[in-house]
């Protein structure tokens, strides 16, 4: 495959990328953020929680795909071409959402054994999911910026 091929494929995943994000982010409106009282309440209160996490990581799933591409095909590139530097805020990138989404994890894990309260478990997973947020977006700004440059 040539370079061509996988910077043109890569660029094309984007929009699909940052539509899965939009839909995601839909799912943040339904949150509530009241400690639930009743079986009903607990329900209603931790299955936005749990379709924004299941969601968001059927979506670093499928953006797990595309790194492997950039990092096997793509960065190698840029780094010869004197992108070291931006090589690596790319890959730091990659890390630092597989951590965020971990820590999503482990925040609905805490709740489970009520480590954290239902108004903090929702805080501090739209605080998570927006900050992936935030890497993905800024992070495919960067890249339709600097993949043509390589063609």
């Amino acid at each position: 495959m040539s370079l061509r091929l996988v910077i043109d494929e890569l660029l094309s995943e984007h929009g699909v990328l940052t539509s899965e994000l939009k839909d995601i982010q839909k799912i943040i409106n339904e949150v509530k953020h009241e400690e639930p009282k009743t079986k009903e309440e607990k329900f209603s209160f931790l299955k936005p929680l749990t379709d924004l996490f299941g969601k968001t990581n059927l979506f670093i799933s499928k953006f797990r795909v595309h790194e492997i591409k950039e990092e096997r095909f793509i960065f190698p590139e840029m780094a010869e071409r004197g992108k070291e530097s931006l090589v690596h805020r790319l890959l730091d990138d990659h890390r630092r959402i597989d951590e965020l989404l971990e820590n999503m994890r482990r925040l609905l894990e805490d709740y489970r054994f009520e480590r954290v309260t239902a108004p903090d478990l929702a805080r501090q997973m739209i605080k998570a999911h927006e900050e992936i947020t935030r890497i993905v977006v800024e992070h495919i700004k960067i890249e339709d910026e600097e993949f043509p440059k390589l063609k």
